[in-house]
């Protein structure tokens, strides 16, 4: 059972001064797919048409390919074989396919997959599975409209790619701060920030907007510690509570021993109260089995 904390610990982020060699890694990630920006751009009206959509896709073979396979895996739980983008739109909606195009895209992209890592690269991807079909989850007994659950479930699945460009910078140092992270019972952030002079936060937020990514995502990927009352940030605030929960419940490992705690007033600001939040930390783990197929397939794509 989870019952919400008392109080929520104020992260100390990093200086503003972003430091060179971040700069550095943050152009030397691997290259992704040039219809993201495309998808990025639609993904930001208010109504995309669905032909659209799949023209865009379509102009990357490869990432249609990998698009097609995971909509056809037991994720989606389809009863026929799905042949085209189009019938992919027909089956599961607009908001669904253009979300996993961008997720496809990015993860297959950034997977953490080197073996310096110090961070086990399934138990880190599954933690931000877990906190996106926790925040899917809960906005589902929110009642949030269908052709916005999407918008839960990959904020939560990428809330954390900054680690992943911190590991790459410098996986020994990463190491250091988390060892350190876990002996003196810091935040992980804080660690980082003594350690590189930026937190994962900043480091997402670059990543997110050198891919040009939602605004919504670039606040998620920022501020994924921090409560705030604000009707927009309702995303936000969802997986700031569900990538606590899911550290409380250990649901995958993100590297983060702190789980801070939750303010008093979080039914007011997220809108969650424990009967929700119990039904969600039974849940997850189950859900996450059950998904257990979409991060492999991500992982094999990344190798290709």
């Amino acid at each position: 059972m989870f019952l919400v904390k008392k109080g929520l610990n104020d992260l100390t982020q990093a200086a503003s001064h972003i430091p060179r060699e971040i700069e550095n890694a943050v152009e030397n990630m691997p290259a992704i797919s040039p219809v993201l920006g495309k998808i990025n751009k639609i993904a930001q009206e208010m109504e995309t048409s669905p032909r659209d959509l799949v023209k865009i896709i379509m102009l990357d073979p490869i990432l249609t390919g990998k698009v097609l396979k995971l909509v056809n895996s037991s994720f989606y739980g389809l009863t026929q074989k799905v042949q085209t983008l189009a019938q992919a739109v027909v089956y599961l909606g607009v908001n669904t396919v253009k979300n996993l195009a961008i997720s496809t895209a990015l993860l297959s992209t950034v997977f953490v997959r080197e073996k310096q890592s110090p961070l086990d690269p399934d138990e880190f991807w599954r933690h931000c599975l877990a906190t996106a079909l926790g925040s899917k989850l809960l906005a589902k007994l929110m009642k949030v409209d269908k052709d916005d659950l999407e918008s839960y479930f990959i904020a939560g699945l990428l809330h954390d790619v900054g680690k992943v460009l911190l590991i790459r910078t410098d996986p020994a140092r990463y190491a250091k701060a988390l060892s350190e992270s876990r002996k003196l019972g810091v935040t992980l952030a804080f660690a980082e920030a003594a350690h590189f002079g930026i937190s994962h936060t900043q480091a997402g937020g670059l990543l997110a907007r050198r891919w040009k990514l939602d605004p919504f995502l670039i606040s998620v990927i920022e501020d994924h510690h921090s409560l705030v009352l604000d009707t927009d940030r309702r995303v936000q605030n969802m997986v700031v509570v569900v990538n606590n929960l899911c550290k409380a419940t250990r649901a995958g490992e993100s590297g983060n021993c702190v789980v801070e705690e939750m303010a008093d007033d979080i039914v007011m600001i997220s809108g969650l109260n424990d009967d929700m939040l119990n039904t969600a930390a039974d849940s997850i783990p189950e859900e996450v089995e059950k998904a257990a197929d979409f991060l492999t397939l991500i992982r094999e794509q990344g190798d290709e």
